[in-house]
């Protein structure tokens, strides 16, 4: 915005270019959903949410829904262990290989969420 001469510059929107990593991402998150985590799993990313906001150091990282915490839950996870394929994440490989992801509690304790209190009494599962 130009003050002096009371002027304001604008550009012409651009339709963004969509590339594979884009439908990597979407795929992704497609699976993840596909998941169709418990309603009481849902409550206890609700309820952690509201723990996380009280937190000091909190409020930096936003976290607004459980589904951006989940997501954010989901691709710590596997960041942290190299072997596990989000693309083709089941849930019976969550529970044979008993994965962090399967209750907040264990996401608290495997350090890819910040403790927060009551945080164990997040014990349901995905």
């Amino acid at each position: 915005m130009d003050r002096v001469n009371n002027r304001v510059f604008v550009r012409r929107y651009s339709y963004p270019r969509i590339t594979e990593h884009n439908h990597r991402l979407g795929s992704i998150s497609k699976n993840i959903f596909m998941l169709q985590p418990s309603t009481a799993y849902i409550e206890d990313m609700k309820s952690y949410i509201y723990h996380y906001r009280a937190l000091r150091y909190g409020a930096s990282k936003q976290i607004r829904s459980w589904s951006m915490l989940y997501v954010k839950l989901m691709r710590d996870m596997a960041k942290q262990d190299s072997s596990i394929v989000l693309l083709t994440l089941t849930r019976e490989e969550i529970s044979v290989r008993d994965l962090s992801c399967i209750s907040i509690k264990k996401a608290v304790e495997a350090e890819l969420l910040p403790e927060v209190n009551h945080y164990t009494d997040y014990t349901h599962e995905l």
